[in-house]
Parts: C-alpha cells; sequence; structure tokens
C-alpha cells in the first residue's frame, strides 16, 4: 500500500499555494488513491471522481472528518452502510471479508 501522502516537502508549496478548496480536493484525492481508487468496502475499481469519502466511525457517533476516520467507498455502498457499524454491515453484506477488513483496520489505527 501506498503512503497516504508521499513527504511533506511534496505537499508543503502547493499547500501554501493553494487555496483551502484546492488543498481540500488534494486531500480527498490522495486518500482515494491510497486506495488505488477502490471502494475499501466492495473492492471495486472508480475513477477518483466517482468515489466518495466515508466516515468509518460515522459523523452522528462522533466521527471525526480526518484522514484515519474516512475511507473511499462507491455510492451504493456508502448509501447502504450509512451510520451502520462498518463491521457489523460489511459482514451482513458481504459476509466475512478478511482482506477488506484489515486494510480498513489498518487505516484507522
Amino acid at each position: 500500500m501506498i503512503p497516504l501522502l508521499p513527504k511533506p516537502d511534496y505537499y508543503l508549496y502547493n499547500l501554501i499555494a493553494m487555496t483551502q478548496p484546492e488543498a481540500k480536493k488534494m486531500w480527498r484525492k490522495a486518500i482515494k488513491e491510497h486506495f488505488d481508487c477502490r471502494c475499501v468496502y466492495c473492492g471495486g475499481k472508480f475513477e477518483h471522481t466517482e468515489l466518495t469519502l466515508d466516515h468509518v466511525k460515522p459523523r452522528c457517533k462522533g466521527g471525526e472528518s480526518i484522514s484515519q476516520n474516512l475511507v473511499p467507498a462507491c455510492l451504493p455502498c456508502n448509501q447502504s452502510k450509512g451510520s451502520e457499524n462498518w463491521r457489523d454491515w460489511m459482514r451482513r453484506v458481504f459476509g466475512p471479508y478478511t482482506y477488506r477488513e484489515w486494510l480498513i483496520l489498518e487505516h484507522i489505527s
């Protein structure tokens, strides 16, 4: 798995020169690219513009909008999961999916 952000120096100049919306767009794209533009739940491959970002721990349950709590998800998976516990939802929908669960656990810890 590639690092979420290669090196701080890589982004330093751009983040200084960018507007806040541009920096946020780059951050969101970096999260999606970190997972090879795949939905972390179903494993489907998408263009980064087709993926949403899902809060692993939902905001309504105290989840923050930080890199360690955001994962790329296709729209059907994101909408289906809603505010459910990610692992309970995944196992109910896909059954035990050890590799995908490991990816999420590695990312959020």
